[in-house]
């Protein structure tokens, strides 16, 4: 994969960079972190990826790239679009010394991936894109993908608990669904920055979700070749073992849904 090179208007601070390695490596190492517990659990029971040609999309500062390629022996690229993100990444790589990963700064609409892949990985990435450029993206990876390749997608839909991405300063489930000037004031009095060169701080990253639901990713993907192969609603009351494996989408408990998942092929 060609390595580009982009000058960086912001420097990040010290304290943002460590800030972003711990949470990064607990990403790496914490298999029961609880926004990426489930994926870590499923992932291994949808595919093996020994042998495989991997990308992981908006790898952000890369603890998940790191998990495939630490629990593989894969050839997996980390990309993402934030000169932060991916300083964190090549900082907990160089730190964890894994040779099979590599990390790049890219927009692919612009500059279009090379090569082909088996998977793609999107873990927590759809919902922080605008929609009309979702469709630019998913056009690029399908083209990327090789014979029987698939996409994998994971995100918290707009009514789960979670889905402000705002609960572990506010800790408030929903709160996105409070009046507008509740939640203003509350980002505003929890407000600050983050690792993120394009968002960097809370304010920045909240107004940069799209509401992201199944609905709205189903219409994006009907402007592509993609299919859907397999979906999962992850509810709360899934944590009870009689209903482990069933999908309560409907009215009140979607409101329960803390994680989508779903698997595309050509």
């Amino acid at each position: 994969m060609q390595q580009l090179f982009f000058v960086n208007t912001k420097k990040m601070e010290k304290t943002l960079l460590l800030e972003g390695i711990e949470y990064a490596e607990d990403n790496l190492q914490n298999d029961e972190a609880s926004h990426l517990k489930v994926d870590k659990a499923l992932i291994p029971k949808l595919m093996d990826l020994d042998g495989k040609r991997i990308i992981d999309f908006g790898c952000g500062m890369g603890g998940m790239t790191l998990w495939y390629a630490k629990n593989w022996d894969c050839e997996i690229y980390g990309v993402d679009i934030d000169h932060h993100h991916i300083t964190v990444a090549e900082h907990l790589k160089l730190k964890h010394q894994i040779s099979n990963v590599y990390f790049e700064q890219r927009n692919i609409v612009e500059d279009p991936l090379a090569g082909k892949f088996d998977y793609i990985f999107l873990n927590d990435v759809v919902e922080h894109i605008r929609e009309d450029y979702l469709v630019n993206i998913f056009q690029q990876l399908s083209k990327a993908l090789g014979p029987k390749g698939r996409i994998f997608i994971s995100y918290p839909p707009w009514k789960s608990p979670y889905a402000s991405h705002l609960n572990h300063v506010i800790k408030i489930p929903w709160v996105q669904f409070f009046p507008k000037g509740i939640v203003d004031q509350l980002i505003e009095k929890h407000n600050h920055p983050i690792v993120g060169d394009l968002e960097g701080d809370l304010r920045e990253a909240y107004d940069g979700l799209n509401h992201m639901t199944h609905k709205k990713l189903m219409g994006i993907m009907n402007q592509t070749d993609l299919k859907l192969a397999y979906r999962k609603s992850h509810c709360i009351v899934n944590r009870i073992s009689a209903f482990e494996n069933i999908n309560l989408r409907f009215f009140p408990l979607n409101f329960l849904i803390t994680k989508e998942f779903a698997l595309f092929e050509k």
